[in-house]
């Protein structure tokens, strides 16, 4: 479940990987378009990388690149069990009125 930003009232969410639900979410009490805000954990992604090289450095580097990158993959998945919601944008095709 999560809070819609407009009416403060509980929606109930897909889950993160079905994206035709996520496509057609809608709050049930103030009919607002809904999308997911992106896992905020995804930031700390492109760290695990040097990490990884440094590892090859010492066992040091090595302990603390394998901790990061699962901590960086329990954040993820934390994030997905409770998404965050926010308001849909309008699509570019609502602001131009269809050519004939």
């Amino acid at each position: 479940m999560a809070t819609c930003p407009t009416c403060k009232h509980d929606v109930a969410t897909p889950f993160f990987l079905n994206l035709d639900a996520w496509r057609w979410l809608v709050c049930p009490h103030c009919k607002v378009r809904l999308e997911m805000k992106p896992p905020r954990s995804v930031v700390l992604g492109p760290l695990v990388a040097p990490l990884f090289l440094l590892a090859r450095r010492s066992h040091v580097f090595e302990v603390i690149a394998f901790i990061f990158t699962f901590a960086t993959i329990f954040l993820l998945l934390l994030e997905s069990v409770r998404p965050k919601v926010q308001l849909r944008k309008a699509s570019a095709q609502a602001h131009y009125p269809a050519q004939h």
